[in-house]
């Protein structure tokens, strides 16, 4: 279940299914994307301002987070992952 945050911080709604960029199913789908548009392939980025070619985009592994911690409830509780 994740928390998701809205309303400017003032109200807080559970969710059941993972979403957004960072889940694995939309990094392989981003992979799966950038192969199939090819190398030569030019990318607008920073909105609008620059452009990037898709070859030059850096495979970045994302690190495990097991063992880290992190603050919640306003800097007042550490938890563990």
């Amino acid at each position: 279940m994740v928390k998701l945050t809205t309303k400017r911080g003032t109200a807080v709604e559970d969710i059941n299914a993972e979403f957004g960029k960072f889940t694995q199913a939309a990094q392989k789908l981003q992979k799966e994307r950038l192969q199939v548009s090819g190398p030569g392939t030019v990318l607008v980025t920073h909105r609008g301002t620059a452009t990037i070619q898709a070859k030059d985009i850096p495979v970045v592994s994302q690190p495990s987070l097991k063992g880290q911690k992190i603050t919640t409830k306003r800097g007042t509780s550490v938890e563990i992952l």
